[in-house]
């Protein structure tokens, strides 16, 4: 990297970890690179006054026409050029979510995610001392009200997803609050005020969300799919081959689950056969108890199935979704360490009862999806999916790569892996298989409304229907895909992610093997996939 690209780049990462240290230092916000010094900053919190954001947008947009200034001299190496288009991409992303979609002023849940996640990183991350543990969480503490009174001011048009949505999450944060006590039991009188403060933040706030009128979801700003696919993610496809592609995975997965279903029982339509499906012995295990086996078990089967040199590490912990996230995070869904500090934990959030807390029979059907898709859901979220990417991620050499994720690629892969398991044989049953295609028709319905319904090749009623043919309720799948097309780009990661690796593997896996396919992935980092090929094709060149 040459010295002017490695002073921007430097100076780019400690901008965003100062002036946005828990977004920074969480998964949950995709379009903010993972910039480590934010670990230096768990005591402070983001200002989100609007005039700040304004400026960050003008700073923000310095950085990026620098990027641009950085010519590319005719010599650079590959490796240079990737890094100076991370960075492009990188800050293209943030720009389209502060500046285009401004979602500061439409979703209320990005106040509420900064606020909690900041707690949740004040009282866990690691720390030198009780002390400092405590000194941290009261700042942060001590933020939430000012926080809260900032989206208050700022919110406008907010839609009624994002409304109801932080409704739900607001109520689970005020649960939440109740539990800190716990992690000081000597200090009460010390965070007795600032707690005190912050749950009366949150109630007012559930009184604004309340309040408001919420609006139709087009009426919200929102970057363009096309900008997305382009300036963010990197990829040259067109809207049309990406819409084309997530076509013919859809009928592909409609031959196949009807191959399979014939295959099972003719009397039973596939759907039939994917709701009564529970995997023998299963509710002997609880939840938990079934997915941690899963893992060690997925980690043994690809050490002997191309991924040999990445199974030495440990895995993540499985725990119960925190509650402040219950109504917001899937069921099943994974939280990478954000350093390589060795007291800092992966975890896979699982969540057992129904976040809307419907009866007894929501959570019925909630353990039953969860125990049937539990080795795709395992595969997908920890070993080999995101906690190896992520794990992986965290160690490379480049300080670009290290600190900035792709979503094209992260769920691209996490897809791609879960559908080895089928390919690989370790999973055999039919009507595992069913599950298997299950979901993929479910991705491919995502990718096709993605793209679709925000550039009119379908129909509102066209996207719900492609969803209850994978499966889903009428209610469910129009309220998919309200929450799709306010947030445009992200769903069609997973099925175009997994095409282009497939592609790829194609390509190359026969003339380096499978083993070195996918450390070359890995290792390669989050970047598009053009470059991917690129350094593939070099590869080769090499063993010639």
């Amino acid at each position: 990297m040459t010295r002017s690209l490695s002073q921007a780049a430097s100076s780019y990462f400690a901008y965003l970890a100062l002036h946005f240290p828990v977004m920074c230092a969480s998964d949950e916000f995709h379009f903010v690179p993972r910039a480590q010094q934010a670990a230096e900053y768990y005591h402070s919190m983001e200002d989100l006054d609007a005039r700040r954001i304004e400026e960050h947008i003008a700073v923000l947009q310095d950085y990026q026409a620098e990027f641009r200034r950085l010519s590319s001299p005719e010599d650079e190496e590959i490796e240079e050029a990737i890094d100076r288009e991370l960075l492009k991409a990188s800050v293209a992303g943030i720009l389209l979510e502060l500046s285009h979609s401004r979602a500061w002023q439409h979703n209320p849940l990005l106040y509420l995610k900064i606020a909690f996640i900041g707690l949740d990183h004040a009282l866990n991350k690691p720390y030198g001392s009780m002390a400092e543990r405590l000194e941290r969480t009261l700042s942060r503490l001590n933020r939430v009200p000012m926080l809260l009174r900032q989206a208050a001011d700022n919110l406008e048009q907010v839609p009624a997803a994002y409304c109801q949505a932080a409704l739900h999450m607001a109520h689970d944060c005020d649960r939440y609050l109740f539990e800190i006590p716990g992690h000081f039991p000597d200090h009460l009188n010390a965070i007795a005020p600032a707690l005190e403060g912050a749950r009366f933040a949150v109630g007012r706030f559930i009184g604004f969300l309340g309040s408001i009128r919420p609006v139709r979801d087009e009426k919200c700003a929102a970057p363009s799919v096309e900008m997305v696919l382009r300036d963010h993610f990197g990829s040259l496809r067109t809207l049309r081959e990406v819409f084309d592609l997530a076509r013919e995975e859809w009928f592909e997965c409609l031959a196949r689950l009807g191959k399979l279903q014939k295959g099972i029982d003719e009397g039973k339509t596939w759907e039939e056969l994917y709701h009564a499906y529970v995997p023998n012995a299963v509710n002997e295990w609880d939840t938990l108890t079934l997915y941690r086996g899963e893992m060690k078990s997925l980690q043994a089967f690809f050490r002997e199935h191309g991924f040999e040199e990445f199974t030495d590490g440990g895995l993540p912990e499985i725990v119960p979704t925190p509650v402040y996230l219950e109504s917001v995070r899937s069921s099943a869904s994974f939280s990478a360490a954000f350093t390589e500090d060795e007291r800092e934990k992966d975890f896979f959030y699982i969540t057992t009862e129904p976040p809307d807390r419907r009866g007894e029979e929501a959570s019925v059907l909630l353990r039953k999806r969860l125990h049937r898709e539990f080795r795709f859901l395992t595969a997908h979220e920890t070993f080999p999916g995101h906690f190896l990417l992520d794990s992986t991620r965290r160690r490379l050499p480049s300080p670009v790569r290290r600190q900035i994720e792709s979503p094209l690629f992260y769920e691209g892969w996490a897809y791609y892996v879960e559908s080895l398991l089928t390919e690989s044989g370790y999973v055999d049953d039919p009507l595992e298989c069913l599950v298997d295609w299950k979901r993929r028709l479910w991705r491919a319905a995502r990718c096709q409304i993605d793209v679709g319904l925000n550039v009119g090749l379908i129909s509102w009623e066209d996207a719900v229907k492609l969803l209850t043919k994978a499966g889903f309720s009428r209610e469910e799948s129009e309220n998919q895909v309200r929450r799709f097309r306010l947030n445009p780009g992200y769903q069609l990661c997973y099925s175009l992610g997994r095409y282009e690796i497939v592609k790829l593997r194609d390509l190359y896996s026969c003339k380096v093997g499978r083993n070195r396919f996918h450390g070359a992935l890995l290792t390669g980092g989050e970047i598009p996939f053009q470059f991917i090929e690129e350094r593939l094709r070099r590869l080769c060149a090499m063993e010639q």
